[in-house]
């Protein structure tokens, strides 16, 4: 055989196999590409295989919180969140403590399934959450040194840069101020920080204003006498408190407004908050929709 045919060959060899090499690559890409990826687990199916419902929590008094030496949680949360889990037959975990203003990542993070809070329901937390239905209903009001006059039935004048105004990060209280009062000078405290600290910068006069729910100012109040006293006037805003999951977990969400619901018209929801109400207007319960002046199925009148 000739030199020339011998090349020609082994060009030939050459060619027929890289042109082997490029199909089977080709053939495999394709293939990975039309293949799908597994589907992520939601948590509602992680939650229905393992019987386990993870809780993201934050403490903050009367709703949630746990003695330093034996670690037991109690509140009016913890109370409703195990009742929760009874009536689901579900374990409820506490999975891990959080922050106010960082508790929604968790849940997008799958750090865990819901966020055991009482976040008030704002159109800014809707971006990063969505709600269940309210378990209570909470005024917020404010709360000044006790010889201050100056907002009695006048909030309107809080709205000044010769006032300033006390509130943790994150916490509803930053919300309302950037509603509200956003000509105020601010003093922010860490998020992690016991809300009393917002009422104590007031006390001590380093702010003149904090606003919060009267399930928290009125202990400071109780233990702290003369200091403050709440800002004559109404409500500064009512605020709706449920739980929290991730965004697009409808099945769970739905799971939990069910059982909510079942616990409200049952009076279950009623009797643990009843355990931690000192004053008739600390907590509001949602209106049953039957309300006062439901008729009996078949009734003509």
């Amino acid at each position: 055989m000739k030199i020339s045919s011998i090349i020609l060959v082994i060009i030939l060899t050459i060619a027929t196999t890289l042109t082997t090499v490029r199909f089977a690559n080709h053939t495999a890409q394709l293939s990975e590409s039309v293949t799908p990826s597994p589907a992520k687990e939601s948590s509602y199916d992680r939650v229905m295989r393992t019987g386990v419902l993870r809780c993201g929590y934050g403490i903050y008094p009367k709703f949630l919180e746990r003695d330093l030496n034996t670690k037991a949680f109690s509140g009016m949360y913890y109370d409703l969140l195990e009742e929760i889990g009874k009536q689901l037959s579900l374990k409820i975990e506490w999975t891990e403590e959080v922050a106010f203003s960082t508790a929604f990542d968790g849940l997008k993070s799958n750090r865990y399934d819901v966020a055991c809070m009482p976040f008030n329901q704002t159109p800014g937390r809707a971006r990063a959450t969505e709600f269940t239905t309210p378990i209570i209903f909470a005024p917020t009001y404010a709360y000044v040194r006790a010889n201050d006059t100056r907002f009695d039935n006048a909030y309107a004048k809080i709205n000044d840069p010769s006032v300033t105004y006390a509130y943790l990060e994150g916490e509803f209280s930053q919300y309302l101020k950037a509603e509200r009062f956003p000509k105020a000078q601010t003093l922010s405290l860490p998020n992690l920080t016991d809300v009393s600290q917002v009422l104590l910068q007031v006390s001590t006069s380093k702010a003149d204003i904090a606003t919060t729910e009267p399930s928290t100012a009125e202990p400071f109040l109780l233990n702290n006498p003369g200091k403050l006293k709440r800002v004559i006037g109404p409500s500064l805003r009512m605020q709706a408190a449920g739980l929290d999951v991730a965004v697009g977990e409808h099945a769970l969400r739905a799971m939990l407004d069910t059982t909510i619901r079942a616990m409200l018209a049952s009076g279950v929801v009623e009797k643990i908050v009843g355990k931690y109400t000192t004053s008739p207007d600390q907590f509001i319960l949602p209106a049953q929709p039957w309300g006062a002046s439901a008729q009996p199925a078949g009734d003509s009148r």
